[in-house]
């Protein structure tokens, strides 16, 4: 995948999480995962169509969603996943990937956004029709969050 592709998922995560959920998250490293298994029990899947193809997995544990609901609802505390907090996680990944559509249109590359899927439990198996996944990894205070892109062109 083309660094300049890489580089607008970096910036569009760090900056919507920032803007909207007042999470700084720090880059802690990239890896390529052949599998898809998430470690996580959070996952929000969002696809990609147009001139780029393919699924952005982002995974995460339910404490840091909630962390990330509250914050989205300006500070109420957030003590259970329900409907009201899985809905603010799905907003932010809109938020997060209409900001990479936009940033990968300065590019000449014209993409869209499927609506998000979000999937809770343990050990989710998801399979992606590219592998290996480039695994963008993020660290905010003691919680871990995985950006995982399965792209090609067409």
């Amino acid at each position: 995948m083309d660094a300049k592709y890489v580089n607008t998922f970096l910036k569009s995560t760090q900056d919507i999480f920032s803007q909207v959920a007042q999470i700084d998250l720090k880059l802690s490293g990239t890896s390529l995962k052949n599998s898809p298994i998430s470690s996580k029990n959070v996952v929000i899947m969002v696809g990609i169509t147009g001139s780029l193809k393919g699924t952005v997995l982002i995974n995460m544990d339910e404490s840091l969603a909630m962390k990330i609901a509250s914050n989205m609802m300006y500070g109420m505390p957030v003590t259970i996943f329900d409907e009201m907090a899985k809905s603010a996680i799905c907003e932010l990944s809109n938020m997060v990937m209409g900001n990479v559509a936009t940033g990968l249109s300065a590019f000449g590359k014209n993409t869209d956004i499927t609506p998000p899927t979000l999937m809770e439990g343990n050990n989710i198996k998801l399979t992606v029709s590219q592998l290996p996944l480039l695994s963008i990894k993020y660290r905010y205070e003691e919680y871990d969050l995985d950006f995982d892109i399965s792209i090609k062109e067409n």
